[in-house]
């Protein structure tokens, strides 16, 4: 896991030394959706919060732009770091759509800290509608790839998705 966060961030700051980056600001209402499975059946829990942070944007084409960004998340009054980079195609020159991988850093309290992965890496997938060239609207849905237990047997499995839907703007 290091290593793929220090490859990310070698990447990240070779991007931002190599292109003019434009930067940014976002927020908006973010809905989590648990769900746990046991060979006793399956069980969900759907919460709401909210999500606020910056990112920065790097054209990588004629039609294609890269994103990484930073968001604090609160859901139900628990607090992560939300780090999606995304790969944005625009389809015409207000509407674009995403792609790309999402890390979550979970910061709530856990009692079983030995049992819990706190870093979870998912997979984005959204779209923005542009306003203005500065103003826009985005939403992303993205889907667990690993496991939030560490070291469950096959049958036990605990992940979580999320929805983005908010506003950005650009310096």
């Amino acid at each position: 896991m290091k290593k793929l966060l220090l490859t990310s961030a070698i990447a990240f700051f070779g991007l931002v030394s190599a292109q003019k980056a434009v930067f940014g600001a976002n927020a908006g209402y973010l809905a989590g959706f648990a769900k746990a499975k046991t060979p006793f059946g399956t069980s969900t829990n759907n919460d709401g919060g909210f999500y606020a942070g910056f990112f920065a944007e790097f054209n990588a084409g004629s039609k294609l732009k890269i994103e990484p960004a930073i968001n604090y998340v609160n859901i139900d009054g628990d607090s992560a770091l939300q780090i999606p980079i995304v790969a944005k195609y625009y389809v015409d020159p207000k509407f674009n759509l995403q792609a790309g991988p999402q890390f979550l850093f979970d910061f709530s309290d856990n009692p079983y800290p030995d049992n819990y992965n706190t870093t979870n890496i998912g997979l984005a997938l959204g779209a923005a509608y542009e306003f203005t060239p500065k103003l826009f609207l985005e939403g992303r849905y993205s889907f667990q790839l690993n496991d939030h237990l560490k070291n469950a047997p096959s049958n036990y499995s605990v992940k979580a998705n999320y929805l983005n839907i908010g506003l950005g703007y650009r310096f």
